[in-house]
């Protein structure tokens, strides 16, 4: 029990007798988010416009981070850029995505100028896609 609450773990007993121990997950990159975000001149006047209560679009969630709409706003941190796209492409859930479907998937979450371009460049030098998409194509005598 000890070390359920040193992990923050919300526990809930019941009248029978059991535990129910639930961990919340959150991605490790969400305080660069957050600290690039505020070091970011340009987002300055929309963090001041949701403290304000002057803007419908843009909103702070709990964990102090700026979304348009819920889409996490990030900007300049290439850094943090890449490791969002190693885990979307190459994490051992993801499976190597095609650019598309990563795209997609990312859009939901993340924005950032030329995230679309960003991918497809991602993809395009994934070595384990190359190979992958070489070892699958037709030769050219049976098309």
């Amino acid at each position: 029990m000890t070390d359920l609450r040193a992990m923050f773990t919300r526990l809930s007993l019941y009248n029978n007798g059991s535990l129910l121990a639930e961990l919340q997950v959150k991605p490790a990159w969400l305080d660069q988010i957050k600290d690039n975000q505020l070091g970011d001149k340009s987002l300055e006047l929309r963090f001041r416009q949701v403290e304000a209560g002057s803007t419908i679009d843009f909103r702070i969630d709990s964990d102090g981070v700026l979304h348009l709409r819920d889409i996490i706003c990030l900007l300049n941190d290439e850094d943090l850029k890449l490791s969002i796209l190693r885990e979307a492409h190459s994490s051992p859930h993801a499976m190597h995505p095609d650019g598309n479907k990563m795209y997609r998937d990312l859009r939901e979450l993340y924005w950032w100028p030329g995230l679309k371009h960003g991918v497809t460049d991602f993809v395009a030098r994934c070595l384990t896609c190359q190979q992958f998409k070489a070892e699958h194509q037709l030769p050219s005598s049976l098309l």
